[in-house]
């Protein structure tokens, strides 16, 4: 990468290639670590798990990067990208709202395409209280103590039938996005901080591998289990997307064969994948060893 120029501006280095801004990185040479959606720390009346996690970060003195994301609202390492949706944004976000912002399945649907490991962070998820019979479900919005064992908690009804919220939540895990459900805003944050460090101590020991294992080899009992593994070897592929592409081509060849449709015939696999996919396996060899520099 040729550098153009760099600026100092508030004792941070932004580099500039080409005229575009590449990276920030701040006087030590450090590269951001985490990436956060601005919208996530600006204009905010309350604490949420994003914002508690950051002041969580700032103590460790992890370094982190505030910018406009246009998927996820926080990214990490590894091709983790992470949507924060309150139960009620989760909601409002099955009919879409009057800002103009993506419906849910879109927003999932460009998460998925655009992370390798995609989740969704519902914050509050584990304190709803579904109420088939009023048809809705309940949030609590204050909690006080008023004994020992007692608590007196005042609820909002947000009026979604339960089976419509649950349904939803499942159909986003069936697009391959993991669901984090938290029990608040700091209980969130806690499980932002464990999942960070989790990466982090994947990192290390991956530091140790030899570079020339490309892909660890599992041990398979079925030739369902190789199949998956063959699949979701190609980039942009889980083993979520690996059963769907089996589901409609039936074997890993017919899928191969047809890959040029997968945006059309599979649900959840975007344009965006399939050209990925398609100049892995259609690049020549010595073209993609001559990009590598060898």
């Amino acid at each position: 990468m040729n550098l153009s120029c760099f600026y100092l501006v508030n004792g941070l280095l932004w580099l500039f290639c080409e005229g575009v801004c590449v990276v920030q990185v701040d006087l030590f040479g450090r590269v951001p670590e985490v990436f956060v959606d601005i919208h996530e720390v600006t204009n905010r009346r309350k604490e949420t798990s994003i914002t508690l996690f950051l002041k969580m970060l700032e103590k460790e003195g992890v370094y982190y990067q505030v910018r406009k994301l246009p998927v996820a609202d926080i990214i990490f390492p590894q091709g983790i990208g992470i949507e924060r949706k309150t139960v009620k944004d989760f909601c409002q976000s099955l009919f879409g709202d009057k800002s103009g912002r993506l419906r849910l399945k879109k927003q999932i649907e460009a998460l998925v395409e655009n992370f390798k490991k995609p989740i969704l962070l519902l914050e509050g998820g584990l304190s709803v209280r579904l109420d088939p019979v009023n048809k809705s479900i309940f949030v609590p919005i204050e909690r006080r103590r008023i004994s020992d064992r007692l608590w007196n908690v005042i609820e909002e009804q947000i009026r979604i039938h339960p089976n419509q919220y649950e349904g939803a939540l499942k159909y986003v895990e069936s697009l391959g996005v993991r669901v984090i459900k938290t029990y608040n805003e700091y209980h969130g944050a806690l499980i932002l901080l464990s999942l960070y460090r989790e990466i982090k101590g994947r990192s290390k020991e991956r530091e140790y591998v030899s570079k020339g294992a490309i892909r660890a080899k599992s041990k398979f009992n079925t030739i369902y289990e190789q199949q998956l593994f063959f699949l979701s070897g190609l980039p942009g592929i889980n083993i979520i997307r690996a059963q769907k592409l089996l589901e409609v081509y039936d074997t890993p060849f017919n899928a191969i064969m047809k890959v040029t449709r997968w945006d059309i015939d599979v649900e959840g696999i975007g344009e965006k994948t399939t050209d990925r996919v398609k100049k892995v396996l259609l690049t020549p060899w010595k073209k993609a060893r001559e990009e590598r520099g060898e």
